[in-house]
């Protein structure tokens, strides 16, 4: 249950989040540099290629390589076999063993089984792949990251991920342990993406029950109905869902009003709604 209320003045901006990234030079027509303050401060995708036709994104283009920079300005670069591309728009950083040094987080596709999670870092003047999650299985299935954030109420970061978002709508939490990523709570009925649309970020977080422990905010699998999510001791629980009138196809938003949160979504219907969970 909630209060969904058309918003028609200009207190938000059409594209509700703008990306304000900046675009990779010689990178993927789309992508975005990612940035930070830690250990790496900088990673693009680059060296575009043809050779995985799926197009889940809009065009055919994908990455074959990941790059970054460090803090002293020296760039690596990790390339992958004919076999893979990443296929994404932003690489996304994080400690997320909280040891100091930030990992590179990824969508990497191989041709015959479909996309995982995979984890790169640096280690002197190694970049390398550190932990990866088995690819779904099947070509032409993909899986997109919604959110990196302390779900556990641990001071960790989790990795929540859609798998197959078009499809089956898995949602699930990943944490980094002993250099693996290891699955720690999941449910079915979810979406983070439409097809052929090169916005990724159809999810949010906020603290919707008061816990101090941050909840994800994203689409139900017909993007028809935002679903407040979180996880306790490792299990999944649904804090909200509201029903909307139409579809969500931009990113999805937040701000605070009259003391409580209120989330901006963007329909297929052209409008902007604000939605308050009860």
């Amino acid at each position: 249950m909630g209060i969904v209320e058309e918003i028609t003045d200009d207190s938000v901006p059409a594209s509700i989040v703008p990306d304000q990234r900046a675009l990779a030079q010689n990178g993927l027509p789309d992508g975005r540099v990612t940035t930070g303050t830690g250990t790496i401060v900088e990673a693009w995708y680059s060296e575009p290629t043809t050779r995985y036709n799926h197009g889940v994104l809009g065009d055919s283009i994908e990455a074959g390589a990941l790059k970054v920079k460090n803090a002293r300005g020296e760039t690596y670069t990790f390339r992958l076999p004919s076999t893979e591309v990443f296929e994404d728009i932003a690489p996304r950083l994080a400690d997320l063993d909280r040891n100091g040094s930030t990992e590179v987080i990824t969508i990497l596709s191989s041709q015959s089984e479909g996309a995982s999670i995979a984890v790169f870092g640096l280690n002197g003047n190694a970049f390398n792949k550190i932990a990866q999650t088995p690819f779904i299985g099947r070509s032409n299935h993909w899986l997109n990251i919604a959110e990196i954030n302390n779900f556990g109420g641990n001071r960790r970061p989790d990795i929540a991920a859609v798998i197959t978002p078009h499809l089956a709508g898995v949602l699930q939490f990943y944490r980094f342990r002993n250099g693996k990523l290891v699955r720690i709570a999941q449910a079915r009925g979810f979406s983070n993406h439409f097809i052929g649309s090169n916005e990724l970020r159809l999810s949010t977080v906020a603290d919707i029950n008061n816990d101090r422990v941050p909840d994800l905010i994203l689409p139900s699998l017909a993007r028809n109905e935002l679903v407040m999510v979180g996880t306790v001791r490792g299990q999944f629980r649904e804090l909200a869902r509201v029903v909307l009138p139409a579809r969500i196809n931009r990113a999805i938003g937040a701000r605070e009003t009259d003391g409580r949160v209120e989330f901006l979504v963007g329909l297929d219907d052209g409008k902007i709604y604000g939605v308050k969970p009860r």
